[in-house]
């Protein structure tokens, strides 16, 4: 069979995945998938009961992390190579938008020093010495820091090459240890609430919509019930019951409650879909009911599955970000509200406005707030510009 082309760009079209045989490779979930996630478990499992456990050392939040990139990097590695004239084309219809491309860029960097930044900074040191230290670019009155590392100009200290974003006021910590340490959080966050958000979501859709009946009703209602629930309830009734693992109790709140919209947005697309011709037409011809949901409808949900997970992630980074922010009194003074054992921008923030301030010391809170609003408004404009390119309509 020849290779088909790719879909009219002036129109959205619904994919029949069954034009594409085997040689073709359609971006089907790659079959050793569900493999791969075994052989992550066991090494979880084997990891946390023996005694020695493995070579690595890998904390908890490691390995939800780590199952995350596996699932999502598996599937886009199976469409990449199964289907390498689709990938190109709706490549060519996203790298039109010139912002969307930009903010690519800005959340594959956020990815890779989530991932890796951790490893190369370590844990950041305490200076009181050298706290308040400016950074590079910028000064701050000798009044705040008790020894300037760069020079002094006209009473004011200079930044250095040494401290590149400053330090800390009270602690004198390296800020970009933190920001890293930060990123690494708000990815932990992100990809670990999307990974039981989507086959959870994605799941409990497909089968409302293919049993129907008693099913359906149960399956619909308790959606409806979750979208109604805020996550951060579940948070503070258990926070107090929990010293250790308080994000992964975050991530495990936002996963629960946020996989009833997506649910009903894949029932509600398949249950559409099924009357739409390449479908009947699949049923006339014999296909069962897995082939038929596997095959014709729900590669075709994808569009609308990357739009509500892409929004959702944004939610989640600002939720564990505000939640960290949020100090509550304790017997030695205050604490987050978030996890302490876990660097947060949302931490350096609260910490950057209420000791030194923000006319002192302005990018303490700036530069964490700058890279959370970059992060927040990039997934926007990335998720955007790929359903755009997965789904274009007239005019576009």
């Amino acid at each position: 069979m020849s290779e088909p082309s790719p879909p009219d760009a002036g129109r959205f079209t619904a994919v029949d995945w069954d034009e594409f045989d085997a040689s073709d490779g359609a971006p089907a979930v790659p079959r050793w998938l569900p493999v791969g996630a075994v052989v992550l478990l066991a090494a979880f499992g084997y990891d946390y009961l023996t005694a020695d456990g493995l070579p690595v050392v890998m904390s908890g939040l490691d390995w939800l992390l780590a199952l995350g990139l596996y699932t999502f990097g598996s599937v886009a590695v199976a469409a990449l190579l199964g289907a390498p004239a689709q990938v190109a084309h709706y490549w060519g219809q996203f790298r039109k938008n010139r912002i969307a491309v930009a903010c690519l860029a800005f959340l594959t960097a956020f990815v890779t020093v989530g991932l890796f930044g951790p490893l190369l900074v370590g844990e950041p040191e305490v200076n009181v010495l050298y706290s308040s230290q400016p950074p590079v670019w910028g000064s701050i009155d000798t009044a705040y820091v008790p020894s300037c590392v760069g020079e002094v100009v006209d009473g004011r200290c200079q930044g250095s090459w040494q401290y590149p974003l400053g330090t800390t006021a009270i602690d004198g910590k390296d800020m970009i240890a933190l920001l890293v340490l930060g990123t690494r959080t708000s990815l932990s966050v992100a990809l670990g609430a999307a990974t039981i958000v989507v086959p959870t979501g994605v799941g409990a859709g497909v089968a409302a919509a293919a049993l129907g009946g008693r099913v359906e009703s149960a399956i619909l209602w308790l959606a409806e019930q979750l979208q109604t629930f805020p996550a951060v309830l579940i948070y503070f009734v258990l926070f107090y019951w929990l010293v250790d693992g308080r994000l992964r109790l975050l991530i495990g709140a936002l996963g629960l409650v946020g996989w009833g919209g997506l649910a009903r947005l894949v029932h509600d697309e398949i249950r559409v879909r099924r009357n739409e011709q390449y479908a009947q037409a699949a049923e006339l011809g014999g296909v069962g009911e897995h082939r038929l949901l596997g095959r014709h409808l729900l590669p075709n949900v994808l569009p609308s599955v990357l739009s509500n997970v892409t929004l959702q992630i944004p939610l989640f980074v600002l939720v564990e970000a505000t939640i960290s922010f949020i100090q509550i009194p304790v017997s030695t003074g205050s604490t987050t509200l978030g996890d302490p054992s876990n660097f947060s921008w949302g931490q350096l923030i609260y910490s950057s406005l209420f000791t030194v301030g923000l006319p002192a010391a302005w990018w303490l809170a700036g530069i964490p707030l700058l890279l959370l609003a970059l992060t927040v408004f990039s997934f926007n404009v990335v998720g955007d510009a790929m359903v755009e390119a997965l789904e274009p309509r007239d005019g576009t």
